[in-house]
């Protein structure tokens, strides 16, 4: 008796369409993950971009205020968007000190004296709201309240890139 033994000399039709399957689904697995990967990029990319320009802005604008002698009540602007805040400075050559904004929904820039005016954020983010608030109570100290909304630049409609902080602090000067 003797048996033979058939010999397989390549795929069946079902399997060959199970392996393409199989691969299909792991190279599209692997582009969503990349996609996925790439997107959380840039969204981490504008929130830091936003943070660190908020930051930055109330941070100079917190030791300007600290460091002047007073605010220039008939020249700032309270209470509405875009607020102007003028501050008057020890230092003759920075006296007044201006925070505005270069244009509605614009860049944040400072004004010293006579000197031109320079950017305190980047041009990668926009500040939507800007108000100075004159929080001075019955004492003698000037309080100034500042809201300020900081938002990603945003060339496109593009959802990855919409990033939105709202700030609201309040400082005293200190002399």
């Amino acid at each position: 008796m003797i048996i033979e033994k058939k010999i397989s000399q390549g795929f069946t039709l079902i399997e060959t369409l199970i392996y393409i399957a199989i691969m299909g689904m792991a190279v599209s697995s692997f582009v969503l993950f990349s996609i996925s990967v790439l997107n959380s990029r840039s969204k981490t990319y504008v929130v830091q971009e936003v943070q660190a320009n908020a930051r930055t802005a109330m941070d100079i604008m917190s030791r300007k205020i600290r460091a002047s002698t007073g605010v220039n009540i008939g020249a700032s602007t309270f209470g509405s968007d875009p607020g102007i805040l003028s501050l008057s400075m020890a230092d003759v050559s920075k006296n007044p000190t201006i925070f505005s904004l270069n244009q509605n929904d614009g860049v944040l820039q400072i004004t010293e004296g006579l000197s031109p005016a320079l950017f305190i954020v980047s041009d990668e983010v926009k500040i939507t709201n800007l108000s100075f608030t004159n929080a001075t109570g019955s004492g003698i100290r000037e309080n100034i309240r500042i809201d300020m909304t900081v938002d990603y630049n945003n060339p496109d409609t593009d959802i990855i890139y919409d990033y939105s902080q709202s700030l609201r602090t309040t400082i005293g000067v200190r002399q």
